[in-house]
């Protein structure tokens, strides 16, 4: 382990996922900043930097010192204490101006080579920077949880493929859940099913659980899960991110690409679902090509900067699931969405799921009611 120069202060409780208040910033743009809320994603070893995901779909890359982590928040004011609930906290961790100071300032947490703070609180001295990192993808896994190999022999989640596609605007692959296809006689046309394209939170690098949980091969449905082929690739939620699916979208409906998934699609229109920053992204491309999407199931999400909601407010079947202890804030910005759509004159519907938070709401939605909105949109 590497013990750092006792002169400086260690950072402690950042962690990828981990919900951060940004504070400190002095600069004209920086200070606008100030006491926004978002959640750390990925740490540049290089600068030194967090790159974090901010509730209005922004991305900044900012030092540890200028983040304040509700972590850190609970162990400083209410002794290290273990929510059930986020949401009665949020408050005094947003607002709370002796929250706002930079390490070191009064109010702040300051942890020393000794693991000691004034006033006597101590607390545990990380291990070198490549440790922490190595915690911190170890920690990212656990936001996006796999199946255990208990849970793949269930025969309780759906089996999929997965498949490599080159589009213009770079390379990616996709999972398919589908029926077994029938044989396809040469020259003969793909047969039709209701299409779902759907995006998976975190790394947008795996087939979420809920869209294995739906079984949609078993009511005669495709699922199509564009994934990025590594952590260089752009974010969905991004605008090359979403030109990619926007080109993958144009293949599949390209009868000449029979060969890239085994049915077609339906009417030609998609049924985007999302989870988080799977979420984001669907709800950004429907704002693009709204005249491809047949209904809109964002469970969390945001919507990223640069897409306008007056776009989809002809879209009749948009549906938000939020938990009601969502401890990353989407509840709140999730209902200002709604609002701000429903202004444009659009139709959308919320859904708060009862005892769920941001990272454990798709083990606490009803699947039938879910089901009962999309083959409602068909």
């Amino acid at each position: 382990m590497t013990v750092p120069d006792e002169s400086q202060p260690i950072e402690t409780h950042l962690r990828q996922g981990v919900l951060v208040r940004v504070r400190g910033l002095s600069s004209a743009a920086g200070k606008s900043l100030n006491g926004q809320l978002g959640r750390c994603d990925r740490f540049e070893e290089k600068t030194g930097r967090w790159g974090v995901l901010l509730n209005d779909g922004s991305s900044k890359a900012l030092k540890p010192e200028n983040l304040f982590s509700f972590d850190e928040y609970m162990q400083i004011a209410h002794g290290g204490v273990v929510p059930t609930s986020v949401a009665p906290y949020l408050e005094d961790f947003q607002r709370n101006p002796k929250y706002g100071a930079l390490p070191g300032d009064a109010g702040s947490l300051v942890i020393h080579k000794d693991g000691k703070k004034p006033g006597g609180y101590a607390t545990k001295v990380e291990e070198s920077p490549m440790d922490m990192l190595k915690a911190l993808q170890r920690q990212g896994r656990k936001a996006s949880p796999r199946l255990s190999p208990e849970e793949e022999g269930s025969g309780k989640f759906s089996k999929f493929t997965v498949k490599d596609s080159e589009v213009t605007a770079g390379s990616m692959r996709f999972a398919i859940i589908a029926p077994e296809a029938p044989k396809k006689e040469k020259g003969a046309e793909r047969k039709p099913l209701p299409t779902v394209l759907a995006v998976s939170r975190g790394d947008q690098r795996h087939v979420a659980r809920l869209f294995r949980a739906m079984r949609a091969e078993q009511r005669g449905w495709q699922v199509l899960v564009p994934m990025r082929v590594d952590n260089s690739s752009p974010d969905f939620f991004s605008p090359p991110g979403m030109k990619m699916l926007q080109e993958f979208m144009d293949a599949v409906l390209d009868e000449s690409n029979s060969e890239l998934v085994p049915f077609s699609v339906m009417s030609g229109v998609f049924h985007f679902v999302g989870v988080s920053h799977g979420a984001a992204s669907m709800l950004g491309l429907a704002t693009l090509q709204p005249e491809r999407v047949a209904s809109l199931s964002m469970v969390t999400g945001f919507l990223p900067t640069f897409c306008s909601l007056e776009a989809i407010r002809s879209l009749k079947d948009v549906h938000f699931y939020v938990g009601e202890d969502d401890e990353m804030g989407h509840k709140e910005y999730l209902k200002d969405v709604s609002i701000k759509l429903k202004a444009v004159g659009g139709h959308p519907h919320t859904h708060v799921v009862k005892g769920a938070g941001h990272y454990d709401i798709t083990e606490h939605l009803d699947l039938e009611e879910f089901w009962r909105r999309l083959e409602a949109a068909r």
